[in-house]
């Protein structure tokens, strides 16, 4: 067989084998486009959009499993209609509502979430029994302007000289446990005092839930006062502070940003189906096919 032919079907079978795993020019590998929200997706009464993405559609990216398209922290779960968003530990929060900003090149927003066992209770004191937490590798935070605390004191027993709260405070309704109970806007938690001590001495269990800074004020907690105010929920705020050149490049390329489960940054997923290092438009990564075998081929002709 002619070199000439022999080169140019060992060229058409490198391309093919090239296509076949989603190499081009500038690319490292191809990915499953699934994983990126092009255009908001409605999930009960929820919208979502990027950065958010769903867990159901977290894939292998660059050697990594369990990736996404979105920003780290902000996977939604979608089942039979409900928006669920897992933060610290196994705890599952109802997501309310998401509302989306940018300025200039830069996004933000808020998620207004609340505990769906809170919700289910429909009594006057609905049991609490773990602090709320975010991931340390979340881009969520706890937004100062619009969230307090209530932090519960459960299973107390006071002797000198740690002080009783006012009777305000304490908690005489619902399973509550042994003990006496009190819960307090954060604001109102005696500090510590070297002569009468702290309240947190006296008590088994200390927990701390974010409510809305408008739900926090004092109240007969006594009464189902407390209730309405978790039912209310709470709010998280989410930006793109934490984005690093390279995600940059990649949004303002048309592309989204690839994440790990570690919160690392690992490719440009752009509209192309294929990842980059940087941007849609680069040409890192570039496969070794062209370069050496047209110059094989030309020089057996």
């Amino acid at each position: 067989m002619p070199l000439l032919l022999l080169c140019r079907r060992l060229l058409l079978l490198l391309l093919l084998v090239a296509a076949s795993h989603g190499y081009a020019a500038g690319d490292t590998n191809g990915y499953d486009s699934s994983m990126c929200l092009k255009e908001p997706v409605a999930c009960g009464n929820v919208s979502i959009s990027y950065p958010f993405y769903l867990s159901s559609e977290m894939k292998d990216l660059n050697g990594y499993s369990s990736s996404y398209c979105g920003y780290p922290g902000l996977a939604i779960e979608c089942n039979d209609g409900k928006t669920m968003m897992q933060l610290d530990g196994p705890y599952k929060y109802l997501v309310k509502n998401i509302t989306y900003g940018s300025y200039g090149n830069d996004s933000y927003g808020n998620v207004s979430l609340a505990d769906p066992v809170v919700l289910e209770d429909r009594s006057s004191c609905p049991k609490v029994d773990h602090n709320v937490t975010i991931p340390w590798f979340s881009w969520l935070y706890f937004p100062g302007m619009s969230v307090d605390y209530l932090v519960f004191f459960l299973d107390c027993s006071f002797t000198a000289p740690i002080v009783r709260p006012p009777a305000t405070y304490q908690l005489t309704c619902g399973n509550i446990g042994a003990g006496q109970s009190f819960v307090l806007p954060k604001d109102k938690v005696p500090e510590y005092n070297i002569y009468y001590g702290s309240l947190s001495q006296a008590c088994n269990k200390i927990i701390e839930v974010p409510v809305l800074s408008d739900n926090s004020g004092d109240s007969e907690w006594s009464t189902d006062e407390y209730g309405q105010v978790l039912r209310q929920g709470f709010q998280l705020a989410w930006n793109d502070s934490k984005r690093l050149a390279n995600c940059t490049q990649c949004e303002q390329s048309n592309g989204r940003c690839g994440y790990n489960q570690g919160g690392d940054f690992i490719g440009c997923l752009c509209p192309d189906e294929r990842v980059h290092s940087r941007n849609c438009s680069d040409d890192s990564g570039k496969p070794f096919v062209s370069s050496t075998s047209f110059l094989l081929c030309r020089g057996g002709a």
